[in-house]
């Protein structure tokens, strides 16, 4: 994992390993038998600096395993090999992985499931668990991610006639009518990983031996190097709210216009496929905000928007320009759908048949549409528009060479034009060559409006305060003030 990480692939600098062991916990301040073993760097072969303490303790059949992850994550060290981590590294990428063969026994007063999963976002870690479980009956099936209720799974199976020894399917079955488990293995463990970036993976494959273990570490190394990736400033592009563009580098901007707006393109995604994203934007006063989204992905065609209506539960998509088309699947990826309260409601399109465990999602609050991107380099790494490019996150123009800076100018030079295609099902003023319509005097008109706020920037500030992106938490109190919504914080 090491070498792939520090490879010209994803180019981290560093990578660092801390390693704890737990058993039963005593309610204290410290479950009984925990060790914190130790933290030590890895150069780009993957050999190991230093081993720091090592104390190990062989007692085991009773494990508290949600009391080891809270303390592992307390003992990640501040400076590792006399490396400060937060002085030397520009970001840090979080990774815990959990291996037990048993469910939790104890009850370590302080954690509860919801409390485990809490902390572990907070913190800021991709999880994954190697528990004892047994996918579909078959031991090669060796891991899983799970989507959203449980369902939309993709399973890794061992199958030594494909490519590397394994293949990925789809099940859209709830994982617990399929998945056994060790006793209490699910609600303990698997849960924690349900519509999160990472996955759990079978034990007992690991203790198999031979080639299926071997192709078992293969693919978790693989799959862990893409999680690692997209959870950094690398993996992810999105276009949301008043439209904040985060680029592929982490870099946040603001475009107020109302006009199409290429937000990218690759006419070579998934071998030639072909993928388009575009946005149509719309002007409310100084700021403008994202009122549709079309996705075209070989011929197909999806278009999405929200509404304001908080009665209206209504879906207002379109498939190839027909309004509620078959939406089961999409250019031949699944699609599942989520309607968590009367505002909210996402789409997200799987692209796990060709690139396991990666998406696109779109979310809606209200008639505000955000567009996440959840890849690596070998999906959206060709990809141009409005998210710049994917190596070096510079805000290019057409040409694939000028870098333009003035994000006004960058806009107007990603406006759809006849040569991007058709993709809304109508036609919305304006369309090229008339130029995108720009607020009068935004800066002068949001001073105007935020001297007669009814919100302060204080309020906004703490109904945004949960976000753990500095600069989400800015996106988001700006649209708090210029929405005067408190519940705008649900865009995010």
């Amino acid at each position: 994992m090491a070498t792939e990480l520090q490879s010209t692939a994803y180019n981290y600098t560093d990578v660092f390993f801390c390693s704890g062991g737990f058993g039963r916990s005593s309610g204290a301040t410290n479950p009984q038998f925990y060790r914190h073993l130790g933290c030590t760097s890895y150069d780009s072969s993957g050999v190991i600096a230093s081993q720091g303490p090592v104390s190990w303790v062989a007692s085991g059949s009773v494990e508290d395993g949600w009391a080891g992850m809270e303390f592992a994550m307390r003992d990640v060290t501040a400076s590792i090999d006399g490396i400060d981590l937060l002085s030397h590294c520009a970001t840090i990428d979080k990774n815990l992985i959990l291996v037990t063969d048993e469910d939790r026994d104890d009850r370590y007063n302080a954690v509860t499931a919801t409390s485990i999963a809490n902390l572990i976002d907070a913190n800021g870690y991709v999880l994954n668990v190697i528990v004892n479980i047994i996918i579909d009956g078959n031991n090669n099936n060796f891991g899983m991610k799970i989507g959203g209720a449980g369902s939309n799974s993709t399973i890794f199976q061992y199958d030594t006639a494909a490519a590397d020894n394994y293949i990925t399917y789809n099940d859209l079955r709830p994982y617990t009518d399929y998945v056994t488990a060790y006793i209490a293995t699910h609600p303990h463990y698997t849960e924690l990983i349900v519509d999160k970036p990472g996955a759990v993976w079978s034990v007992n494959t690991l203790r198999a031996g031979g080639l299926l273990t071997q192709t078992f570490a293969d693919v978790f190394v693989e799959i862990k190097v893409q999680e690692i990736a997209e959870s950094g400033d690398g993996g992810r592009g999105e276009l949301g709210g008043d439209p904040h563009i985060t680029t592929w580098r982490n870099e946040h901007y603001e475009y107020h216009g109302q006009c199409d707006l290429v937000m990218m393109k690759d006419p070579n995604f998934a071998n030639s496929l072909g993928l388009d994203i575009h946005i149509r934007t719309k002007i409310v006063r100084y700021w403008s905000y994202i009122k549709t989204v079309a996705i075209k992905i070989g011929n197909d065609i999806l278009e999405i928007e929200g509404s304001p209506d908080a009665h209206d539960a209504e879906a207002h998509y379109w498939v190839n320009y027909e309004y509620q088309g078959e939406l089961d699947t999409f250019a031949g990826f699944s699609v599942s759908q989520k309607l968590p309260s009367a505002f909210k409601r996402s789409y997200i399109i799987d692209l796990s048949s060709k690139y396991p465990g990666q998406s696109i999602t779109v979310q809606l609050y209200k008639e505000f549409v955000r567009i996440k991107l959840n890849g690596n380099e070998a999906i959206f790494g060709n990809t141009v528009g409005l998210l710049g490019d994917y190596k070096t996150g510079a805000t290019l123009g057409r040409d694939g060479v000028t870098i333009i800076n003035d994000f006004t100018e960058l806009g107007d030079e990603w406006q759809v034009l006849p040569s991007d295609g058709k993709l809304f099902h109508e036609v919305a003023h304006p369309q090229f060559p008339e130029a995108c319509i720009k607020p009068e005097d935004p800066r002068g008109e949001r001073k105007r409006r935020l001297s007669e706020s009814k919100i302060s920037i204080e309020q906004a500030e703490t109904a945004c305060a949960a976000l753990k992106d500095p600069l989400a938490i800015k996106d988001c109190v700006y649209d708090i003030l210029a929405t005067q919504d408190l519940d705008m914080v649900g865009a995010f």
